[in-house]
Parts: structure tokens; C-alpha cells; sequence
């Protein structure tokens, strides 16, 4: 592996550290039903997180990618649960709720103010994400290196991976320290994310 790749995975378990501080530093939080998933989402998110740079660090290509789509899925559900009708709650404590990736990301987006960043992100990516993660023609495509079966993902793929799983935790956590009132720790997840982005996107890109 290079270094590009190296120092992005530094920098985004760098990040991620840090802002999962901001909630576990609160302790136990107000809790009832819709909190209870909530958290629980946040906390999957963080190991599904941890999960995608080991096994992009151990060469493990076609594991992370597969991840990418649960990881984006603990996100939009994280968001749900804090507007679902009390029969869709119910759903979700049963494991029967299931997410329509074509129309969610739109009713995020109005229930949050976030214009229409999760209908395009979702409209662009759920067909690739679903590839990666049932073992689609994406994945399959890239299990050879000319006639050899030998693993090909390019570096900026690599890369978009663990931009997108950061992305995720960023989320998850903005939206759960926003949820339960803590301020500091919400500006504070928006300016280590700040610094995070910056960091990244001025990394060299080398061969």
C-alpha cells in the first residue's frame, strides 16, 4: 500500500477518535425508545468505521467496500428514527423496517433543512453501494488484475472509501450531539471535521 493511502487512513482514525470522544465523554444519555436506536446507530457506524480502514490497511479491498453500504445504512437510519411515524419506530425495534433508498433520502433532507445533499448522495451511490456489498458485478470486476485473480482497486477508489465512511461518522455524530443538546460538542464535530477535510483533500496524490 502506499502512502497516500496510509496517511489517509492516519487521518481519518485520527478524526474519528476524537469526535467519538465528544459523546462518550457525556456518559449515559436520556433514553427511551428512539434514543436507545439512536445511539445504538451511532455506535455501529463508529465500529463499522473502525472495521473499513482495517481491512483497507490489510489489503482486504473487497471486505471494506462491502461495509460502505451498512456504514451509510446506521447513518440514514440514525436520521429515520428521529422522524418516523410511532408505527415505523416499532418496525425498527422489530427488525421488519425496511428502507426505500430511492424516496428516504429526499424526506431526510426535508425534515433535516439539508437541501438535497442525502437525495442525490443516496440516488448516486445506492446502486454501486449495493453492488459492493452483495457481490455485484463492482465487486466481481474487481477480483482480477488482467487474467490473474488478483485483487484491483485503484487508489482514488480506496481513497472515495474512506472519504465516504468518514463522511458517515461525521454525520452520525453531528446528528446525535445536535439531538441531545450538546452544543459544544456539536461545533466541536464541525470544526474537527473542518480540519479533517482540509487535511485530507491536501494530501498529495502519488502512485
Amino acid at each position: 500500500m502506499n502512502k497516500i493511502v496510509r496517511d489517509e487512513i492516519v487521518l481519518a482514525e485520527e478524526f474519528r477518535n476524537k469526535i467519538e470522544k465528544l459523546m462518550l465523554e457525556k456518559g449515559q444519555c436520556p433514553i427511551d425508545e428512539r434514543n436507545t436506536l439512536l445511539v445504538a446507530y451511532w455506535s455501529l457506524s463508529f465500529e463499522f468505521h473502525r472495521g473499513i480502514l482495517r481491512l483497507i490497511d490489510q489489503g482486504l479491498f473487497g471486505a471494506a467496500f462491502a461495509l460502505l453500504r451498512p456504514i451509510i445504512e446506521s447513518v440514514v437510519r440514525a436520521h429515520v428514527v428521529l422522524i418516523c411515524s410511532a408505527d415505523d419506530l416499532t418496525r425498527l425495534a422489530n427488525d421488519e423496517y425496511r428502507i426505500n433508498f430511492q424516496t428516504i433520502g429526499a424526506e431526510i433532507d426535508r425534515n433535516f433543512g439539508m437541501g438535497d445533499f442525502f437525495e442525490n448522495f443516496l440516488k448516486n451511490t445506492r446502486l454501486a453501494l449495493h453492488s459492493y456489498t452483495h457481490a455485484g458485478l463492482l465487486q466481481l470486476g474487481r477480483r482480477f488484475t488482467g487474467n490473474n485473480v488478483i485483487p484491483n482497486y485503484s487508489e482514488e477508489e480506496i481513497i472515495e472509501s474512506i472519504h465516504i465512511a468518514t463522511n458517515a461518522v461525521f454525520m452520525a455524530n453531528n446528528l446525535t450531539t445536535k439531538h441531545f443538546g450538546f452544543e459544544a460538542a456539536w461545533n466541536s464535530n464541525t470544526e474537527q471535521f473542518a480540519v479533517w477535510s482540509d487535511a485530507s483533500i491536501n494530501l498529495p496524490l502519488i502512485s
